[in-house]
């Protein structure tokens, strides 16, 4: 069983108390299906079912010649409510499994997630060889303009406090947040006198303060998984999703992460304290999506 399930409401009793049901809503009442003929290899098809407002399962497998599908596995997935526009995007393959890698445009945070569509990047691939150019223009140059529509997938969270920035030195911050805006919309680097004053505070308040109270946010990959990454991340919007079969609650975090934006998932079981806007998430999660073609 997919662990990040429990992201959109399959907790595991719940999943295999309705696996067969779900097995046969698959293969027969998708809400979409998608299918590759792959020649000797036979035919591949993944089929989406919604469970809620965004989310729901995906399952991978074949299909024979009477239409019969073969389900080989299953996943959560989700849709983001905006697609977000990148420069590039360039797959990479990790365990024969292809993953997005590309830039966060307002950042430049480099992020990587699985993709969750494949079929419909190898059609797009077929297109690519149809007309004789080379499939390395998608894996070493990167697919120039594409949109992307990815979300966090997270089994572990909690909310915690957002920074407290002392009074004595919130008109410093203050400068320093606009100084650093204008220089970054420039494309200059922080002259070297800021980041003494910012260094010289940081390392005063860690001296008596708990590291979370000074850092505002960080976006840092795992080693287990390219897709894995920690978070500490603002919460702008809350949103509660109910699923229609397991009736389980899960909690929907639009997250700024240093600049970088996107949507979380989390399965209210699985959430420590009570997430409003201006408080910070802080846990582990896992990126998914897929590409606009």
């Amino acid at each position: 069983m997919d662990v990040f399930m429990r992201s959109v409401g399959f907790t595991r009793d719940k999943f295999f108390e309705n696996i067969n049901r779900i097995k046969e809503e698959l293969e027969e009442t998708p809400d979409k299906k998608v299918v590759f003929d792959c020649g000797d290899w036979g035919l591949f098809v993944e089929c989406y079912k919604m469970y809620g407002d965004g989310i729901g399962v995906l399952a991978r497998g074949t299909m024979d010649i009477y239409g019969k599908m073969e389900i080989d596995s299953c996943e959560a997935f989700a849709f983001c409510d905006d697609d977000f526009a990148v420069n590039r995007y360039i797959v990479e393959f990790s365990e024969n499994q292809p993953l997005i890698v590309f830039e966060d445009i307002g950042t430049g945070n480099e992020l990587v997630f699985a993709l969750q569509n494949r079929i419909d990047y190898l059609k797009d691939e077929q297109k690519f060889i149809n007309h004789g150019r080379s499939v390395t223009y998608s894996k070493e140059t990167g697919i120039i303009k594409r949109l992307v529509n990815y979300a966090a997938f997270s089994v572990y969270g909690s909310v915690i406090l957002p920074v407290d920035k002392p009074n004595s030195k919130d008109e410093l911050y203050q400068d320093i947040d606009v100084e650093i805006n204008s220089l970054c919309s420039c494309g200059d680097t922080l002259p070297l006198e800021m980041n003494d004053v910012l260094d010289e505070d940081i390392r005063d308040r860690l001296l008596e303060e708990d590291v979370l109270s000074v850092v505002e946010g960080f976006f840092l990959p795992m080693e287990d998984s390219e897709t894995d990454y920690s978070v500490l991340g603002e919460i702008e919007a809350v949103d509660e999703i109910v699923n229609n079969l397991t009736e389980e609650s899960i909690i929907r975090l639009s997250l700024n992460i240093t600049g970088t934006r996107m949507q979380l998932l989390i399965n209210s079981l699985d959430l420590m304290g009570y997430p409003q806007v201006g408080m910070r998430f802080l846990g582990t999660c896992r990126l998914r999506g897929g590409v606009i073609i």
